[in-house]
């Protein structure tokens, strides 16, 4: 090697062509494809070629590279994705059936298997077949990959050689020079001074059979992925049940926090935990999520436990909160009776005080509101009453009917005095309405319908199910909270906190219900801030069995959609997990920049995933590798699917390496899973 060699070995592209990796020759080339023969010795010499394995093609001399002309000073990345024929395919079938057809021994003593010596090399020759990932090239020292092919010769001179360690390494994290500094500008848009260090989440995993490939630790070449990319993007998590989507979830949140917490920037993570496992303890974790940054964890419960927060909403405090909520439990209710049509669309918004008569009018319907409540069996807090105002003549009706004597315009009663107070009123409404000093009817159409439900009588006074409709709900209801439950969840996210809402004792209804209501005012109070000019918080939103929330059958208007397609303005990230992608909103998958993928039982959801990115390659293995934590990942940052097998989540290594030594590293000198070294 000379002199300028020895200069040119600090190529990037010198890197990538490991000599001692030589697999073939390329004997066929189009601008999409390329055919490469190959030998069962040099196969063996590198511990094999597995299908989905990246190959590199050179035509230089990584001993004489000052030598390369400037046209060959490129690097093609292949992947194998089948066999293919030789032209001399015939021969050779050939010659192996006569060898067969003459053996009289099933073994044999010579390791040619009886062939001669030229038959046994001939026949050891096969081809595979590759799909071009792109073109590496260097700029000023620099490596940058096109994700095609920019020209090619017909007489290709291309040698093929197995990437392996560094040089394999070097691929799987690769990022494009353009992209890498992109995210720098988004990281400092997001308030980090600098770009946030990369973390691993696994090493390279070609197929489930791994005895060659992964056989050696230094074949397990560590993949690592952009913090930022989670940050105000989409990530999509696909794969059966118990094939890992959890663990990747859980180590993105631990890696998320420590990234915002070492960049002393606030990231809020808020996790809709359908099945329990990121606010309770369980065995696969030896821990909870929430155990790892106890300072940082925030826990809600549909149903009182100890150490978790309630979830619920008091729908006495909360008047709008609540009623919204009860819409959406009513939305499909198959009773439609016409004051239950009404109350679905009842405001409980305040008007202006200066507007007398509408404000009056909200009082009562406010009123009438918490004694339906009441009716229901809805717990009220201690001391709750009921104020509005009503005239003379309304009094005097309410009296003759029974109801509870009111001495002054301004009525203060207890709720079951306010009760009794509207059900005389009902009595006195019929048949003919009461009416207000101004001649129109005391009681405006929402207030009527709830009077109606409140009394269990329609207008015509015939009996109906009235405040019955909405005694399945009283669980929602919680008589302690005193705080809107989506404001508070949103001042800890600002924060920075990891906010887990345990959903798992919960019903479907209101499971569903309650994340739509708590993601819509995450989303509505993040628009707000963008609106006033100021950053709004970085928040990441995790959901396990998207297809609940998310389904393909929801309006591109609705909530989720809307979060996938226009939060990342807002500082808004989406993390979702199911089992099918053929399950999800079309609208949310286009707007996916990133993607997990473990094992799919199925062609069809194959057929679906594969129109997205390069998954068409990893077809066969999606349906067939059902190992846990084998996955195919593409990040924004990356311009192709790698195959990973993802590092396992664990409590109680997290723990150990974030304890602190004296000299504030970790305390094994290494940084926590997930961060590279």
């Amino acid at each position: 090697m000379t002199a300028i060699d020895k200069i040119l070995t600090s190529d990037p592209l010198v890197r990538l062509v490991q000599a001692e990796n030589f697999v073939g020759y390329v004997f066929s080339l189009s601008y999409e494809s390329a055919l490469i023969i190959t030998n069962d010795a040099w196969k063996t010499r590198v511990s094999g070629i597995p299908l989905n394995c990246f190959l590199l093609g050179a035509t230089f001399d990584p001993e004489q590279f000052s030598a390369t002309p400037p046209g060959d000073r490129e690097v093609l990345l292949f992947r194998v994705t089948g066999t293919a024929s030789l032209p001399q395919h015939d021969d050779f079938l050939k010659a192996q059936i006569d060898q067969f057809c003459r053996r009289e021994k099933i073994f044999s003593s010579s390791a040619t298997d009886d062939f001669d010596d030229f038959t046994w090399n001939e026949i050891q020759f096969g081809a595979l077949e590759c799909r071009i990932i792109g073109t590496f090239y260097a700029i000023e020292g620099v490596l940058n990959l096109g994700s095609d092919v920019e020209s090619f010769t017909s007489a290709s001179r291309l040698r093929v050689f197995k990437p392996r360690g560094t040089a394999l390494e070097q691929i799987v994290n690769f990022v494009d020079p353009l992209r890498r500094q992109k995210a720098i500008e988004d990281a400092a848009a997001l308030g980090f001074q600098g770009q946030p260090q990369p973390f691993r989440i696994g090493t390279i995993r070609y197929t489930s059979t791994s005895r060659l490939h992964r056989s050696d630790p230094s074949e397990l070449v560590p993949v690592a992925i952009q913090p930022a990319d989670f940050l105000a993007r989409r990530t999509a998590v696909f794969g059966m049940t118990r094939t890992g989507k959890s663990n990747m979830i859980k180590q993105t949140i631990a890696v998320v926090h420590d990234t915002g917490r070492h960049g002393s920037v606030p990231i809020g993570q808020l996790i809709f935990d359908i099945n329990g496992e990121y606010a309770n303890p369980n065995l696969q974790d030896r821990g909870a999520i929430a155990a790892l940054f106890p300072e940082a964890a925030v826990l809600y419960s549909l149903v009182p436990r100890h150490g978790m927060q309630d979830l619920r909403n008091n729908f006495y405090s909360q008047l709008a909160e609540g009623l919204l909520l009860l819409q959406d439990l009513l939305k499909d209710d198959s009773f439609k009776q016409a004051d239950l049509e009404v109350f679905k669309s009842v405001s409980l918004e305040e008007p202006d005080q200066s507007e007398m008569s509408d404000h009056r009018r909200w009082e009562v319907r406010v009123a009438l509101y918490k004694c339906l409540l009441h009716e229901a069996g809805f717990q009220a807090p201690a001391g709750e009453r009921v104020e509005f105002r009503a005239n003379a003549n309304i009094r005097q009706a309410v009296a003759s009917n029974g109801g509870p004597q009111g001495n002054s315009e301004r009525i203060r009663l207890s709720l079951a005095d306010g009760v009794a107070w509207f059900t005389a009123l009902k009595a006195a409404n019929h048949p003919q309405p009461l009416t207000s000093s101004s001649g129109r009817p005391w009681l405006d159409e929402e207030s009527s319908a709830i009077l109606n439900l409140l009394t269990k009588r329609n207008a015509q006074n015939n009996p109906i199910r009235g405040f019955r409709a909405i005694v399945p709900f009283r669980d929602y209801h919680s008589p302690r909270r005193t705080d809107e439950i989506v404001d508070e969840i949103y001042t800890h996210l600002g924060n920075g906190k990891i906010v887990v809402l345990d959903l798992a004792l919960g019903p479907e209804a209101i499971r569903n219900a309650l994340s739509k209501r708590i993601a819509s005012g995450i989303f509505g109070r993040s628009m707000q801030v963008f609106i006033s000019g100021q950053p709004a918080p970085n928040i990441v939103l995790y959901v396990e069995e998207a297809h609940n929330l998310i389904g393909k059958d929801a309006d591109p208007d609705d909530t989720w959609p809307r979060i996938a397609k226009e939060g990342a303005k807002y500082r808004l990230g989406l993390v979702y997990a199911t089992q099918e992608p053929s399950t999800m909103s079309p609208n949310v998958l286009a707007n996916t920049e990133n993607w997990f993928v473990t094992h799919l039982n199925n062609e069809d959801e194959v057929k679906r995933l594969s129109k997205f990115y390069d998954f068409a390659d990893f077809a066969t293995s999606l349906i067939r590798a059902q190992d846990v934590g084998f996955a195919r990942v593409k990040m924004l940052s990356s311009p192709f699917v790698i195959p990973v097998q993802i590092d396992q989540f664990d409590i109680s290594a997290w723990q150990a390496s974030l304890a602190p030594t004296a000299d504030g590293d970790a305390a094994d000198g290494r940084p926590p899973p997930g961060r590279r070294v």
